[in-house]
């Protein structure tokens, strides 16, 4: 026996095993962490499968998008050259406005992958890339009503007047998107 007296009824390190602690609240946290770990890491895995399947599906819109693209401008031009009309010259130039505009439309899908892709890669995402977006669907807009206005030569007062709000509006936010990417580049590099 031991030459130092222990009382047994105050001291309960001995009676525990020596993994276990002597503060079971403690013990609950841990374990509850061990929960909420588990629980983070299966939401984190499910978020990137789920931006993952996302992803794909603006891929594909993409590749669907560009070859409706193509196909529609081919169909313009061929039925076109078939109808050997004195007014081909609208015709033509609003079916490369068309196609222009489907582009950018396929730009605006690449992008937003982009940004999935980045999420993917590094679990943080970025307001540049979503004013990016904005500023070529501003374009966009802009590219389609001047190939409405300049092929429709009978336009209505009422309808112009909507038009060059249409304009402005998008010429606006254009700017001020053009700005904020701008302001954003400086508080970045500071």
């Amino acid at each position: 026996m031991s030459e130092y007296p222990v009382d047994i009824n105050n001291d309960t390190s001995l009676l525990l095993p020596p993994t276990a602690t002597a503060h079971p609240e403690k013990e609950s946290h841990e374990s509850s962490d061990r929960i909420g770990q588990f629980a983070g890491n299966l939401l984190d895995r499910g978020d990137s499968i789920i931006y993952a399947i996302v992803g794909a599906c603006f891929f594909l819109a993409a590749i669907i998008a560009l070859g409706y693209c193509f196909w529609n401008f081919w169909n313009t031009m061929t039925q076109l050259s078939a109808q050997q009309s004195s007014g081909q010259a609208g015709y033509i130039a609003d079916a490369i406005v068309a196609i222009i505009s489907d582009l950018l439309l396929v730009l605006i899908i690449m992008e937003v992958m982009s940004t999935v892709i980045h999420y993917l890669k590094s679990h943080s995402t970025s307001l540049r890339p979503f004013l990016f977006i904005g500023i070529v669907s501003g374009v966009r807009g802009i590219l389609s009503i001047g190939a409405r206005l300049s092929v429709n030569t009978s336009t209505k007062p009422d309808e112009f007047n909507h038009a060059m709000i249409e304009l402005g509006v998008n010429a606006a936010v254009i700017l001020a998107l053009g700005i904020t990417l701008k302001l954003l580049g400086k508080l970045v590099e500071d």
